[in-house]
């Protein structure tokens, strides 16, 4: 079978970007010929240095952004890619957080909804985007099959309430099996996130200035102007708070190095609000990290179940006394760590693979 897979760049190195190859490598394997259509040609080689692997589609498709990020231009951008790809597609998976579009000559139009309209409620740019989220869902309902797919029910949840629309859950894939504990753990703290506002890493900084012992690792990817002025705003942070020796913040790492430094963690926190799902904290408990996460959005609801198998907190204050007794009382670090490496167990490659399949050769 022919399929078409659209995200907009698998260069970003985010979670987003592992659902989209994790797509196209469990249609591979099972023989289909997979198109990629994406804003730019992808970098196979920073690829496997961010995600230790790839599979590389049959055929590339791309054409640059020219109406820039905006919600409205980014419709008319995926639009002229599409008059780019033949017609031959018939089955068409759309793996993006940026906006859905028509694909008239699918048969089979399936959506995985990376990101869900959750900060879109209130004020200017909730009057900004209702007309953006009307066009979306006059088109999501035109199509002739659409399934609708999300990565949380606090995406589904969102999804609903702003397109009217029923989105099913597959949780994203988690390589598991290639993160493990290290049996000689440390009192390190890490989170892993790009570098952007939206990540709130200052929120982990301002908590470790008031953590009496231990390190603490920011880790992050780099692209765009926005994350390199955010990253000069974090290092400042750490000189005014005079914890230099104690939080590193690392550029770009690659697959190898996050992979040994979680096994050397105890704690993974989580600091951005209302984020839709966080592959990284899944990879940190698989890796015997205690998950901290902020108490809202897919991390809190779906991975952690609201503390039962991890820990939430609201502010720099509660995070840092949260940290502090995980570090003072091994006995409890231990039993959390156990809860969290078994429960991270329900989140594999496999699981996602085996239903995106189903899905598509139904």
């Amino acid at each position: 079978m022919d399929i078409l897979v659209v995200h907009p760049s698998l260069n970003e190195g985010g979670g987003s970007e592992k659902v989209a190859l994790s797509i196209i490598k469990s249609l591979k394997e099972r023989g289909h010929n997979v198109a990629l259509a994406a804003f730019e040609k992808t970098n196979w080689k920073k690829v496997t240095k961010f995600f230790g692997q790839n599979c590389e589609a049959d055929i590339e498709f791309t054409y640059p952004r020219i109406f820039g990020m905006s919600a409205y231009g980014e419709l008319l951008n995926f639009h002229l890619l599409l008059s780019r790809i033949p017609r031959k597609y018939k089955t068409v998976i759309t793996s993006t957080s940026s906006p859905w579009f028509y694909c008239p000559q699918a048969e089979k139009s399936i959506v995985y909804f990376n990101c869900s309209p959750v900060n879109y409620k209130y004020g200017l740019k909730r009057a900004y985007l209702l007309p953006y989220n009307y066009i979306q869902h006059k088109l999501l309902k035109k199509a002739k099959k659409t399934i609708l797919l999300t990565n949380s029910t606090f995406s589904a949840e969102a999804i609903k309430n702003v397109y009217l629309l029923d989105a099913t859950v597959i949780y994203p894939p988690v390589d598991i099996e290639v993160f493990r504990p290290s049996s000689q753990k440390e009192d390190l703290i890490v989170t892993l996130g790009r570098f952007n506002p939206s990540k709130k890493h200052e929120t982990l900084i301002r908590a470790f200035s008031m953590v009496k012992r231990g390190r603490c690792i920011i880790i992050g990817s780099v692209r765009k102007r926005d994350s390199i002025k955010y990253l000069k705003k974090l290092k400042q942070l750490v000189n005014d708070l005079k914890i230099n020796r104690k939080v590193d913040l690392i550029v770009n790492c690659s697959f190898s190095m996050v992979r040994n430094i979680l096994s050397k963690a105890k704690i993974y926190v989580h600091c951005a609000p209302f984020e839709y799902f966080g592959v990284s904290v899944v990879e940190a408990m698989a890796s015997g990290c205690v998950p901290i996460v902020y108490r809202g959005g897919g991390p809190y609801t779906d991975i952690i179940e609201y503390n039962k198998y991890g820990i939430s907190f609201k502010d720099p204050h509660e995070l840092a006394r949260k940290i502090n007794s995980l570090l003072d009382d091994d006995n409890l670090y231990k039993k959390l760590a156990e809860k969290a490496i078994r429960r991270s167990k329900i989140f594999s490659a496999n699981n996602f693979k085996n239903k995106i399949v189903e899905i598509v050769e139904l």
